[in-house]
């Protein structure tokens, strides 16, 4: 049984290059994402409704997760990851150069999805996760702290470069993260624990790991528990994700003003991340989940209510940080603790088509209320239920993981699909 310190001797390498990279990856294009609304809709003569919609075909390209997953597991998240940067940027010059069509947009950035998908959470959070059981939580929490770090740097240097050059300067600023910081990270840096151990760099793919057959997780509960939970929960944190400067400079301030909150907002993830990360390897999981996803409705509330007052604003902006920052990690951390290692990573692509999912309809709902109201005031109203919602059915993972546990103490199956997981 490994120690919390002979974790983290063999495996901070990996969550330090895995954090690097991730920052110049797909979870990153969510937080910067806003900047180019109302550049794009002033030269296009788009509505943000029309945007927004485009910009949903997204889920589309989501669909491949499983299969991307699929194939992380078979031959490893590495490659993967190398070949997922590689072509992400590749997608952000498309944008840059795209024809200004929203039948062109469409398709691209459902093709940037897609391919940003095998540089996604799901595979970063593969290759760490296996160096890790007694801190699993908080490695996970720290590799995902690249993102909102990066987001929190990149966004008032995007805001200058997209106002000092245009918005297409802005997805080429974007490409070159991928190819100078992210792809060397990986390769330097990112390696997965069973090929350390049994197998030098392309000498095959890994061997078996420990875990649930696909058969028991699609029977249990947990499982459904989960993804579900990840559809208002997302739709609302996307959609807000998608309109947050507008929403800011609607109000009133300045887009330079808007833009330092949105890396405000980036700062409070990073804490909540890793806040989540360290409570989660110490308290019941059900618990910290369903608690980080209810926190975010006092934020709509708040932002609701202050939109134009900055330091309302960003309080509102902070506590819907903390479901930004440690909900999504925590998928990554249930989905080990439930099913093991054996097919995390198809598993973690099935719940990015839920997120996938659930995000295009938060994107297109933004948007469209903005159209129909003249405001995002409604949206923000209902995204605060919707917050509720998804922490109940956290809450309801009890259950489940109380019968992991009690399979792990009796090493073999429970009823739930429950497997012990990988030391």
């Amino acid at each position: 049984m490994s120690t919390t310190a002979s974790e983290w001797r063999s495996g901070w390498p990996v969550v330090f290059g895995a954090a690097l990279a991730l920052g110049t990856a797909l979870p990153v294009w969510n937080y910067v994402s806003s900047l180019f609304v109302a550049p794009m809709t002033a030269e296009f003569g788009w509505t943000r409704g029309q945007l927004a919609s485009a910009s949903a075909s997204a889920f589309f390209g989501s669909l491949a997760a499983p299969v991307i997953g699929k194939v992380a597991d078979i031959f490893g998240a590495r490659r993967v990851l190398m070949l997922g940067l590689l072509g992400y940027a590749g997608a952000f010059l498309a944008l840059a150069f795209q024809p200004g069509t929203l039948a062109a947009y469409t398709v691209i950035i459902m093709l940037h999805t897609m391919i940003g998908i095998a540089c996604g959470g799901a595979i970063f959070s593969r290759a760490v996760a296996g160096w890790f059981d007694r801190s699993r939580g908080l490695a996970l929490g720290l590799t995902m702290t690249g993102v909102p770090l990066a987001a929190a740097l990149i966004t008032p240097a995007l805001h200058l470069v997209i106002a000092g050059w245009g918005w297409q300067s802005g997805f080429i600023f974007l490409s070159a993260l991928s190819l100078v910081i992210g792809i060397p990270c990986v390769f330097l840096l990112v390696r997965e624990r069973d090929h350390v151990q049994t197998a030098g760099p392309g000498e095959g793919p890994p061997p078996a790991q420990d875990g649930a057959n696909w058969s028991e997780i699609g029977r249990s509960s947990g499982f459904w528990l989960l993804a579900l939970a990840l559809l208002p929960i997302n739709a609302a944190g996307t959609g807000i994700m998608s309109a947050m400067a507008p929403i800011l400079t609607d109000g009133g301030m300045s887009p330079a003003l808007a833009a330092g909150l949105v890396s405000m907002f980036a700062i409070s993830v990073i804490a909540s991340r890793l806040g989540g990360g360290w409570l989660i390897d110490r308290f019941p999981p059900h618990l910290v989940a369903a608690g980080v996803a209810a926190v975010p409705a006092i934020g709509c509330a708040l932002l609701l209510a202050g939109q134009a007052n900055v330091a309302l604003a960003a309080v509102a902006l902070i506590l819907i940080g903390v479901q930004q920052g440690a909900e999504i990690d925590l998928v990554g951390y249930l989905l080990a603790r439930l099913f093991g290692m054996k097919n995390y990573a198809s598993a973690y692509g099935v719940c990015v088509v839920f997120l996938g999912l659930s995000g295009a309809f938060g994107v297109a709902w933004f948007g469209r209320s903005f159209d129909a109201h003249g405001s995002y005031d409604t949206a923000l109203a209902i995204s605060a239920p919707c917050y509720l919602a998804g922490a109940a059915l956290l809450f309801a993972l009890r259950g489940p993981i109380r019968r992991s546990a009690r399979a792990v103490a009796g090493h073999g199956h429970g009823g739930d699909a429950a497997v012990p997981v990988q030391a």
